[in-house]
């Protein structure tokens, strides 16, 4: 297993048995009836992820709830999918690779006791998520499923 496949892999076991989501092909979309979930993993020592463009597309394609939960290490960081991708992914600010795929990247930056996410194109907005437990992850999604 590469070192990609390893940190894809983190928590992975989380969304899928305790949330019962169910993971879309090899991406970080996991969908249970009208929930939508986008789940980067961060597991890299500059605590790092992004977001595909053609994710985030799927998700605007049909009336989804969704969320964004970021696997970074041991923890879930949560916040709401739409307000999300308004504050933070603006249509003009991803990075278009040799690859041609367009994506966010991210940051995560913990202060005051919180952690953030900072979009690398536009660093001078942080934005604070919310650490949950599964507990807390599984009341939220059964609540809005």
């Amino acid at each position: 297993m590469t070192d990609k496949q390893s940190s894809m892999s983190v928590n992975k076991h989380v969304l899928t048995h305790d949330l019962n989501l169910r993971q879309l092909s090899n991406t970080s979309i996991f969908l249970r009836g009208r929930l939508f979930v986008l789940s980067p993993s961060a597991q890299n020592q500059h605590n790092w992820f992004d977001l595909s463009k053609v994710n985030v597309e799927r998700y605007q394609e049909k009336p989804y709830k969704g969320f964004l939960i970021v696997r970074f290490f041991d923890k879930l960081l949560v916040a709401d999918l739409d307000r999300f991708i308004r504050e933070m992914m603006p249509a003009d600010f991803y990075v278009l690779p040799s690859s041609g795929r367009p994506h966010w990247k991210f940051n995560i930056k913990f202060s005051n006791s919180t952690h953030y996410i900072i979009n690398q194109q536009n660093p001078s907005k942080p934005y604070p998520v919310t650490e949950f437990s599964v507990k807390q992850l599984q009341d939220l999604l059964n609540k809005r499923a």
